[in-house]
């Protein structure tokens, strides 16, 4: 079983606007809604993997019937409800240019009793051989340090945790922490460590070292250029090869999903890369938030190189 914690839902709206431009009127736009947020999106993904998965999110009491209807028959949920509504994404994708603009609202704000409840269930579910995965950013209310503290609870269940997480939360997820495998992408740790961006797949590589630990792996996504998977003992470069995109929001969701069934499945480091970027190219051709189909992600695998660093 894969436990993922997603604690700031939201509701995806994707506008497709070719040639958008800031200041200009876009009159009768019809968007496509999508229920997500990147814990969201990775437990959808995992599902449609063949993955056990349940689902932990804290819960906007005017979106919760939404996110029940779209994800309970998916996988099983703990919601912890809170008032008011998710928050809401907009992503407006421009094809034409090759770009994507994102507006990301502020969602409700919740208790230190609704971050206990999530924990106590959490504790309660999680058991020997599961995996636990900490994705997206912490919702208002909650403690920075939310990550850390899951990862503290998973070390003594004797349970693996992995997390995904922005530049601005990273740094407290990390304090007295230790996980598995991240996530994250090559701007976010660049940042992380305070070096310059770069897609330099030696120098990923080495930035990745810096980090283990408190990570035992690192996943680090370069969108069309690849990824590279590092651990203690070797580093892989993934090159994908060129599919029909759609929209990428979400790709970087279905690759952890990918690199999280890999090791559900105990997959080679190398098989994992390959995995989670096959579901991060599957789930660009598809353009729907956070899903893949099978076949594609199949199709994919087979063409993706991989080689050592």
């Amino acid at each position: 079983m894969i436990h993922v914690l997603c604690p700031n839902p939201a509701i995806d709206k994707l506008y497709a606007i070719d040639g958008f431009a800031a200041g200009e009127d876009y009159p009768g736009q019809r968007p496509a809604v999508r229920f997500g947020g990147k814990g969201v999106n990775v437990a959808r993904v995992l599902s449609q993997l063949g993955e056990s998965v349940h689902l932990y999110a804290f819960m906007g009491e005017e979106s919760e019937t939404g996110f029940r209807r779209e994800m309970e028959r998916r996988c099983a949920c703990t919601f912890v409800t809170t008032g008011g509504a998710c928050r809401t994404t907009v992503n407006i994708i421009d094809r034409m240019n090759g770009r994507e603009t994102v507006i990301t609202e502020s969602g409700p704000a919740v208790t230190q009793a609704h971050v206990q409840t999530m924990l106590d269930a959490l504790e309660e579910n999680v058991g020997a051989g599961d995996i636990v995965a900490c994705s997206g950013s912490i919702i208002a209310g909650a403690p920075q340090d939310l990550y850390a503290r899951v990862s503290r609870l998973c070390e003594q269940k004797g349970v693996r945790c992995a997390l995904d997480t922005n530049a601005r939360t990273l740094p407290a997820s990390l304090e007295g922490a230790s996980y598995a495998l991240g996530k994250p992408n090559e701007r976010e740790l660049c940042a992380l460590l305070g070096r310059a961006r770069t897609q330099e797949p030696v120098t990923i590589a080495a930035c990745a070292g810096a980090l283990m630990p408190p990570f035992d792996a690192l996943l680090v996504s370069m969108g069309a250029l690849g990824g590279v998977w590092a651990d203690r003992d070797a580093a892989y470069l993934a090159r994908v090869p060129d599919v029909r995109v759609v929209s990428t929001v979400g790709s970087g969701d279905a690759a952890l999903a990918g690199a999280l069934r890999a090791m559900s499945l105990g997959l080679r480091c190398d098989q994992a890369l390959r995995l989670a970027m096959a579901c991060g190219a599957a789930n660009a051709m598809r353009g729907e938030v956070g899903s893949v189909k099978k076949e594609d992600v199949d199709a994919v695998a087979e063409r993706i190189e991989i080689s050592r660093i």
